[in-house]
């Protein structure tokens, strides 16, 4: 096989890590959260997710963690063009 291959995309690896961690997150605290951390999360674009995946998936479960704590840009969706009002 070749060195460099990839088995997971950047996404796939983030979207594990957070999946086990909002697991064990819901296990600790006796929480039913997992499944609304794992929507939040699958908003987030691929592309957005820093390259080192398992940190981002620590800051990422840091912010759901906290009540009133703004997010980093890369966890917000893009935003849509809204189209200009004219007047």
């Amino acid at each position: 096989m070749a060195e460099n291959a990839k088995y997971m995309t950047n996404k796939e690896q983030f979207m594990t890590f957070v999946l086990v961690g909002a697991m064990a997150r819901d296990i600790n605290a006796e929480t039913n959260d997992a499944q609304l951390i794992m929507h939040m999360a699958g908003q987030i674009p691929g592309d957005a997710i820093p390259a080192n995946v398992m940190n981002a998936a620590k800051v990422f479960l840091a912010f759901c963690s906290y009540d009133g704590k703004r997010p980093h840009r890369w966890m917000l969706p893009p935003a849509e063009a809204k189209p200009k009002a004219e007047g």
